[in-house]
């Protein structure tokens, strides 16, 4: 939480998600998360873990690849990060967390572009977003995607 904090702060101020910042959590987090699950004797939420990465990662590669710049390397490094402490839970909530962060961001864009000047091609940090979502995701994701497979 703490890494997503400063990142979410240094991305409000200076619109960038240091690379340094965000190794620096996945080294000290992701380790820490294999040893929950041997504790817990539940080894089957290590590769949890990794499958909710790679969901995220592959998930946001695509977007930043059809975006043509208009979305920043940075959220795609963070994505694996968020993806795996999801994954963690539940590899579904992967793409949850990021769909709420594309949702809040959305909100966000939108109240810009109406109480300023800003336009449709207006840059906005996104990482807060992802965090964000990621963080939703914790909370109410099972119940979001409980809500969407009863239908």
């Amino acid at each position: 939480m703490a890494g997503l904090v400063a990142l979410s702060w240094i991305d409000l101020r200076t619109r960038r998600l240091p690379r340094e910042i965000i190794y620096w959590t996945a080294g000290l987090g992701l380790p820490l998360l294999c040893v929950a699950a041997l504790v817990e004797h539940e080894p089957k939420r290590i590769w949890m873990a990794a499958l909710g990465a790679g969901i995220a990662l592959a998930i946001m590669a695509l977007i930043y690849l059809l975006s043509r710049g208009g979305m920043g390397d940075g959220d795609v490094r963070l994505s694996p990060l968020l993806g795996a402490y999801l994954g963690f839970l539940n590899p579904g909530l992967a793409p949850v967390g990021l769909f709420f962060g594309f949702l809040i961001g959305a909100i966000a864009g939108v109240a810009v572009m109406v109480t300023s000047k800003g336009g449709r091609k207006t840059a906005i940090p996104f990482g807060p977003f992802l965090a964000l979502g990621a963080v939703l995701a914790i909370f109410v994701g099972q119940r979001y995607i409980d809500l969407i497979l009863s239908r």
